[in-house]
């Protein structure tokens, strides 16, 4: 019996009559057929495909919605960290962070003596120029780092080209992504400890917030952050609470254009009332 063994291919023909290529191994004393396997048919391609897609229209708007939630806590970090370096600078001058007394510039930029909520932290060609305001006095004493003055969320692009402004102390002014209390809508000492009352007669409890515009009439006036639909609220005592604004509790709407500090005065109080009441979404 000769040990050699050879692998041939030749044709058969199926069941159907239709030719198949097979293999026969010689020399072992029987044959074995083996058929080549196919490809995967039309139907099943198209199983595959819609399985995926059902996946992908299942895990989007789970993935959508937890970075949603990321920058929420991202920018609830980032107003926690200007609430410490708020009392770090109130502990060091006994006041916080309000002014200077920033002079108007035309139609464009208002006047601000340091008690008016604003989010602008760089003053650029207002007198006094080139100058930290609001805010932007952390960054003046060091005690914040610049990029926490931008919410993640922010739809503007603020954090690029604002933050730019601050680096290079460009002519022009800079904006954060927070309205900043200053000295609006308390007692005027400026004392950390205790703000005093807003017009309502109720404590001044907030210090700064998510800034949100839905203002049409002027797209220069637009802007939100987390899509408008919730807000982070900085306390006085540096806790931060989310609260709803799916009614836009906490936005300057067109109505408000003709007295936009009123409307800011009346954010303020809203945010006073829930840091006050504690009643956090």
């Amino acid at each position: 019996m000769s040990f050699n063994r050879h692998i041939e291919g030749r044709l058969y023909r199926d069941g159907a009559g239709k030719p198949s290529l097979v293999h026969s191994c010689a020399g072992s004393g029987r044959g074995a057929v083996r058929p080549v396997p196919g490809g995967f048919t039309l139907i099943e391609l198209l199983v595959v495909v819609a399985i995926i897609a059902l996946l992908i229209a299942i895990l989007l708007p789970a993935l959508g919605k937890a970075r949603y939630q990321a920058r929420l806590a991202v920018c609830a970090s980032h107003l926690r960290q200007i609430g410490t370096g708020i009392h770090l600078y109130a502990n060091t001058n006994g006041v916080i962070p309000h002014g200077p007394d920033v002079q108007p510039l035309g139609q464009l930029l208002e006047a601000n003596d340091g008690s008016v909520a604003t989010n602008q932290i760089w003053t650029g060609p207002q007198q006094p120029s080139q100058q930290h305001m609001a805010l932007g006095l952390l960054l003046k004493r060091a005690v914040a780092y610049p990029p926490i003055f931008y919410c993640p969320g922010d739809d503007t692009n603020d954090p690029q080209e604002e933050l730019a402004k601050v680096n290079q102390q460009a002519m022009a002014p800079a904006f954060g992504s927070y309205l900043y209390r200053q000295l609006d809508q308390t007692s005027g000492s400026g004392r950390i400890e205790y703000l005093g009352v807003n017009g309502e007669g109720k404590p001044a409890a907030a210090l700064a917030m998510d800034l949100n515009s839905v203002i049409t009439l002027d797209p220069a006036y637009s802007r939100s952050n987390h899509q408008r639909r919730d807000v982070n609220i900085l306390c006085v005592d540096a806790s931060v609470a989310r609260f709803s604004n799916e009614q836009d509790e906490f936005s300057l709407r067109d109505q408000d254009l003709a007295d936009l500090q009123a409307r800011r005065d009346d954010i303020l109080r809203t945010a006073d009332d829930r840091c006050w009441t504690g009643q956090a979404d």
